[in-house]
């Protein structure tokens, strides 16, 4: 009798240990919006937990068991995805919102999370319908910032225990913090959600992140350029220049809306001192050839390594997004991260002052090279 109680303990003990999720998603898409859907979950590769027919009316249906708690994306049959939902056990809902774009909802789980984001973006359209040429604007920036980020933080903390802090804190809140704060905010989790696979990987993305602060030392590493005489990213910094190093993709398209920019402030400063290194992650090395050429992209351009049995440029320096950049010393110091449109123009005004380069001089350097 003891064994049998015994064994009764021992399986109810496992069951409630267990961490494995039932999801039960129906959905409703637009007309024709797609023949079939599928279930994906990102992690160290692209899974899918399941796929269904989109019915005639317009309706399908996804069934089945995940291994733990875990951010989902709903796909269409082009790749494109259609709405982020959290899986949970619950019977969810998906549907189109009139805004454009699908909503995943019912479960308590879901609902607070889409409560979150309705908060965040209200603040967000606020911030961008902000008159910038108002002599109160700047005050209104911080104020608006504050409250975004009050809200977030809030939603993150009471939410410890479950996929709303997880997902809020892995997506957006890392964003702009410093390692050791990734890692006050990482302990503040419960057992059960630091345990998951996305929050173990990303205690490893820590390491690596501290790796490339502000302050370090740029890391070494081999580039693959797209002409000869650089084989390493010492050959560029470290050097007495102004550096920087730029991860991009052809069809990254915030990095695209730049370009532009990037061409004349290499034109303006560098022959003060300044060079770009430009590390693409394209996969195709002559389309990636054919763009620099068409963009006239005067600089040092090397694409990350294609060869799946190397470490990438990109995860040595803890990379999670593109366009991504880090603004490195002539010393070699990395002394910012991040630097785009306005804010990396008005950082070197500050570095080299005012000066004028003709793009014809800027040739020549290249041509001297």
């Amino acid at each position: 009798m003891k064994r049998l109680f015994l064994a009764i303990f021992i399986l109810l003990l496992l069951g409630a240990c267990s961490r494995s999720v039932k999801f039960d998603i129906d959905g409703l898409l637009i007309e024709n919006a797609a023949s079939k859907v599928y279930l994906v979950v990102e992690g160290a590769t692209i899974d899918t937990l399941a796929s269904a027919k989109v019915g005639t009316d317009n309706k399908f249906c996804l069934r089945g068991e995940v291994a733990e708690p875990t951010t989902a994306f709903v796909c269409d049959d082009n790749g494109n995805a259609l709405t982020i939902l959290l899986l949970e056990e619950a019977q969810l809902y998906l549907r189109p919102i009139p805004t454009g774009g699908y909503i995943a909802e019912g479960g308590p789980i879901n609902d607070t999370y889409n409560f979150v984001i309705q908060r965040l973006s209200d603040v967000a359209m606020q911030l961008a319908k902000l008159d910038y040429t108002t002599e109160y604007a700047n005050e209104e920036y911080e104020s608006l910032m504050f409250k975004y980020q009050d809200i977030l933080s809030t939603a993150i903390r009471d939410n410890l225990d479950n996929l709303v802090g997880v997902e809020l804190f892995l997506s957006q809140e890392s964003r702009g913090m410093t390692a050791e704060d990734m890692r006050v905010r990482f302990a503040q989790f419960s057992p059960e959600m630091q345990s998951l696979s996305a929050m173990q990987r990303f205690a490893e993305y820590i390491d690596i992140y501290a790796r490339t602060e502000i302050g370090n030392r740029f890391i070494d590493v081999e580039l693959q350029a797209i002409s000869g005489g650089i084989s390493s990213l010492s050959d560029v910094c470290g050097k007495g220049n102004w550096v920087l190093v730029d991860f991009w993709a052809t069809w990254c398209e915030n990095y695209n809306r730049d370009i532009a920019m990037m061409r004349e402030l290499y034109a303006k400063y560098t022959l003060q001192g300044f060079d770009i290194c430009s590390i693409s992650l394209d996969r195709d090395p002559n389309r990636w050839r054919t763009f620099i050429e068409q963009n006239d992209m005067l600089w040092t351009n090397a694409i990350d390594s294609v060869d799946d049995s190397k470490t990438s440029i990109a995860e040595t320096y803890g990379l999670q997004t593109i366009p991504a950049n880090f603004l490195i010393s002539p010393e070699g110091v990395i002394v910012a991260r991040n630097l785009y449109g306005e804010v990396l123009r008005h950082e070197l005004e500050h570095i080299f002052g005012d000066c004028l380069c003709t793009d014809n001089a800027v040739k020549q350097q290249v041509a001297n090279k």
